[in-house]
């Protein structure tokens, strides 16, 4: 019989213990919280203007890694909009402005000092206190991000989880899914969603199946 027991869990991670649960399901389910699960980051920047020793693909890849707290229910990946924009819509983008400048100190840009475009979105950085770059007296950034949802299997930016499966010691037929969330998602929904696009991909992959035995 399946069994399924969550046997412990916080704000960062979870660990579920799972019982004669094929090895390929379970490692698929690994697999989706890696890479199937959507998370949203930043998958665009606009330089308006760089004067810091900074290079602009190396300035606007570190803004990239920043992990984004995700509002997956809200918002769709940009592929599967029907707004056919290019810059996207209301449903499938967040904006935001980076503006910071030096006066008379060195000054350090934070993560904390990207700005949504909309003041009311829960779509922010898992941190403000991620360093961007460090600008000298007189040296300013100026750029527009555009935040989108994506996957891990497109880009390692979009990973929402580190995840591992072994044997549970002594006790045969029983493992451990350990799952540590990124910050993305919290590491339960992350769970969630693995095994729901899982069960979606057995459905599709069913019917699939039984329409080609049909017609043959």
């Amino acid at each position: 019989m399946v069994e399924v027991k969550i046997v412990e869990e916080d704000e960062k991670s979870i660990r579920v213990q799972l019982g004669d649960v094929p090895l390929s399901i379970a490692n698929a389910i690994r697999r989706f919280t890696i890479n199937e699960v959507p998370t949203m980051a930043v998958e665009e920047v606009l330089v308006i203007e760089n004067s810091s020793a900074m290079p602009n693909e190396v300035l606007t890849h570190r803004i990239s890694l920043i992990p984004f707290i995700s509002d997956i229910d809200r918002y769709v990946a940009p592929e599967e909009c029907d707004c056919g924009s290019k810059l996207g819509c209301e449903k499938c983008v967040v904006r935001y402005v980076l503006r910071a400048e030096a006066l008379d100190e060195p000054l350090t840009v934070y993560s904390g000092d990207i700005i949504p475009e909309d003041p009311t979105t829960t779509v922010k950085p898992v941190s403000p206190k991620i360093p961007i770059v460090k600008l000298a007296p007189g040296q300013r950034v100026e750029m527009e991000l555009y935040v989108r949802v994506g996957k891990g299997r497109k880009n390692a930016k979009w990973q929402a989880a580190i995840s591992s499966l072994y044997e549970k010691d002594g006790e045969p037929g029983k493992r451990i899914l350990f799952i540590e969330s990124i910050g993305f998602l919290p590491p339960r929904r992350i769970l969630k969603e693995a095994v729901s696009i899982f069960r979606k991909k057995v459905q599709e992959l069913s019917k699939e199946i039984m329409r080609e035995i049909g017609g043959s």
